[in-house]
């Protein structure tokens, strides 16, 4: 063989490694970029300490950075406040965090439900337990439209944070009738504030989920936990978009899986872990009475 053709090979064979080479770069390069914004939510979200990367959002978030490799997914951390304002303002966001509501629908589309969580109770220092008395129906659960309209007990909410449609039309209720004394959390870590807030006497009440208060047992163990009358349906957890052009294609990857079944067991396990162990049961439960379109 000729000593030039035998350069000639070589040189090809180089070339041709080079533009593989160029190509895989390129495709890395055109992955579509998706920023998931999230915040502090311990248990649902843990960012920190030794507990981090324990939620179901953490576990969720793991498991969508496998399943859709040709996407560039990047958490970005921030005061949830700051997060929707971001949401609203349109890009390349994702969230897995928010709930769907009226409002949040003017900028973000909704995915089916990838997971159910137990509703949100109402938590009181056990100190203040006797002035809730009066507001409990014969199942002990709060009747939270007539605690609403006492202005002298002092609830605490953190700010842009919904707390499911029907303690969410309560309170809407309560502030337009001029009958509410919201105090705000506007912090990153607004349930830990809160629960300090109670802690100290500053508010007489708030909203928590039965998860965060095992979270945060240990630090905070003079809280007590109150079910909301007619508010034990189970909320419905969705991934979220942006309207914006840039999440059309990532929106739709989402939906596909959601007709997987594999997401299903890991946001429950890692959903149950922070649940407390006497209500697991009742928890399965209401999953069983879902409809089967809602699985």
């Amino acid at each position: 063989m000729e000593p030039s053709t035998i350069a000639y090979r070589f040189l090809m064979k180089r070339l041709l490694g080079l533009l593989l080479a160029a190509l895989s770069t390129l495709n890395i390069a055109q992955a579509e970029r998706v920023i998931w914004l999230g915040a502090e939510f311990p248990p649902m979200a843990i960012h920190r300490g030794p507990h981090a990367n324990q939620g179901y959002i953490n576990a969720l978030y793991d498991y969508l950075r496998q399943a859709l490799p040709e996407y560039q997914f990047s958490e970005q951390i921030l005061p949830w406040s700051r997060a929707m304002h971001l949401a609203s303002q349109g890009g390349p966001y994702c969230l897995i965090a928010a709930f769907k509501t009226p409002e949040r629908e003017t900028y973000l589309r909704f995915t089916s439900p990838y997971g159910y969580l137990m509703p949100l109770g109402l938590v009181i220092h056990q100190d203040k337990t006797g002035d809730l008395t009066p507001y409990l129906n014969q199942a002990g659960q709060v009747e939270l439209d007539r605690l609403l309209a006492n202005p002298e007990l002092r609830p605490g909410l953190a700010n842009h944070r919904s707390y499911g449609a029907q303690i969410d039309q309560f309170l809407r209720q309560a502030h337009d009738a001029g009958r509410d004394s919201l105090t705000r959390i506007y912090q990153g870590d607004s349930t830990r504030a809160l629960f300090d807030m109670l802690d100290h006497k500053r508010i007489d009440y708030g909203f928590g989920y039965p998860n965060e208060i095992v979270y945060y047992s240990q630090n905070h163990q003079h809280l007590r936990f109150y079910p909301i009358a007619g508010g034990d349906a189970l909320l419905p957890g969705r991934f979220s978009c942006t309207r914006s052009p840039e999440t059309d294609r990532v929106f739709a990857a989402l939906e596909g899986l959601l007709h997987d079944q594999a997401h299903r067991q890991i946001f429950r396990s890692s959903y149950e872990r922070w649940l407390p162990a006497d209500l697991r049961q009742r928890y399965a439960q209401q999953l069983r009475q879902l409809p089967p379109n809602a699985h």
